[in-house]
């Protein structure tokens, strides 16, 4: 059980810096004031679902993770204690 704990933190910080990535770079047309005259250019499109791809993923995969490590937590030690 605490092995399998061990190995998920790691994996859970770097789906978490994953996601906050992908956060910036949902947000970065408007953070970095990307120029848009006349409307919505393909860069920021081009951010937005990029930044929608990676947030997405990295949240499924964190989930996963996490409920994989809880999961390892609640069950019985092999030995039954």
């Amino acid at each position: 059980m605490t092995r399998e704990l061990g190995r998920s933190v790691p994996l859970l910080v770097l789906f978490a810096a994953g996601m906050g990535a992908g956060i910036w770079v949902l947000v970065s047309p408007w953070a970095l004031g990307y120029p848009a005259p006349g409307g919505w250019t393909a860069s920021i499109w081009t951010s937005l679902w990029t930044g929608a791809v990676v947030t997405a993923a990295s949240a499924v995969s964190l989930v996963a993770v996490l409920a994989r490590a809880v999961h390892a937590a609640l069950l019985p030690a092999p030995d039954g204690r």
